[in-house]
């Protein structure tokens, strides 16, 4: 007599489409209140719902690229480190399959209306609507800062040279007065050949001082999300989205990323049995909601090698 296990016994197969999975995790993000939902209207039409989540399905892995809008004021951090554990134990749970990576974006954030004391209500409703400012994004520190320390420690120095000729003055300090040396020395000078360098040298350096003072500001991050974002990152933040974004492509060996102002630069190690095509339409297809919301106007270049077998002596 042959036995059967039920196992053996079950007939077909379990698929489960990219839309299930992708609602699974939209589902898990919104139940943390700090999570916002936007829905409807030019969101719908230009695919900027929130939260949105875009699947990437291996063979038997998942991977995630999950954008949420949050709450002001909430702790970003808190928000996004509790929205990754709850996705990613609802993807593990509900679905089987197994979770790579869940990438957790803030694309928006909203102000929490209860957060407004009576005061800032009143004024609301006196103008009819709050006026929205765009924040300012973040830049480097001013470049007419070592400027200003020259000066400044120019100011401290004549500071100390005239306390220094009050005292000479009033008979409380010894020595010769400095400031009435110094004019009688200038009132003697004629013309020598080191004033054509001193006035050069001059000249330079107050051309460097006006530069420092009027030079704008250098932009240290780039905006997430659109023309009046919300939300900053570095460059560095931009290669390692980038990079984890590639690395979740099947065939895909390692990924490292170069960004720069005016290109992202993305090298792709891949597997020897994939196709170069394949390989580069597959990871273009991964970077695709990373750079719809970090590009900022960069250029996508990608180059690719392939991965070399581990020799054992």
């Amino acid at each position: 007599m042959q036995h059967h296990s039920a196992r053996d016994e079950l007939r077909g197969s379990l698929k489960i489409k990219h839309r299930a999975l992708s609602r699974t995790a939209i589902a898990a993000a919104s139940k943390d209140s700090r999570v916002t939902r936007t829905t409807g209207g030019m969101s719908r039409l230009t695919g900027r719902e929130l939260p949105r989540a875009d699947v990437t399905l291996g063979e038997d892995t998942v991977s995630v690229n999950l954008y949420i809008g949050v709450r002001w004021p909430s702790q970003i951090t808190d928000v996004t480190e509790s929205v990754h554990r709850t996705v990613e134990a609802a993807l593990a749970t509900m679905t089987g399959v197994h979770v790579h990576r869940v990438n957790v974006l803030v694309s928006d954030t909203t102000l929490d209306r209860s957060t407004r004391g009576p005061a800032h209500d009143v004024a609301a409703d006196d103008v009819g609507a709050a006026a929205v400012v765009s924040p300012r994004p973040p830049t480097a520190g001013p470049a007419a800062m070592p400027v200003a320390l020259v000066f400044g420690f120019a100011l401290l120095a004549v500071a100390f040279v005239a306390g220094r000729e009050f005292f000479v003055a009033q008979g409380h300090l010894d020595g010769s007065p400095w400031i009435a040396d110094a004019v009688q020395w200038v009132s003697q000078l004629h013309w020598q050949g080191w004033m054509i360098a001193s006035a050069v040298g001059s000249l330079v350096v107050g051309a460097l001082f006006v530069y420092a003072g009027v030079k704008p500001r250098t932009r240290t991050h780039s905006g997430l999300g659109g023309p009046t974002p919300t939300v900053w990152a570095t460059p560095t933040d931009i290669a390692r989205l980038c990079s984890a974004a590639a690395q979740s492509t099947r065939g895909v060996v390692d990924a490292h990323t170069v960004v720069t102002r005016k290109k992202i630069e993305v090298r792709v190690e891949r597997d020897r049995a994939v196709s170069l095509d394949s390989a580069d339409a597959a990871v273009r297809a991964a970077l695709g909601p990373v750079l719809s919301v970090a590009a900022g106007g960069r250029r996508l270049t990608m180059q690719h090698s392939v991965s070399q077998p581990t020799r054992v002596s």
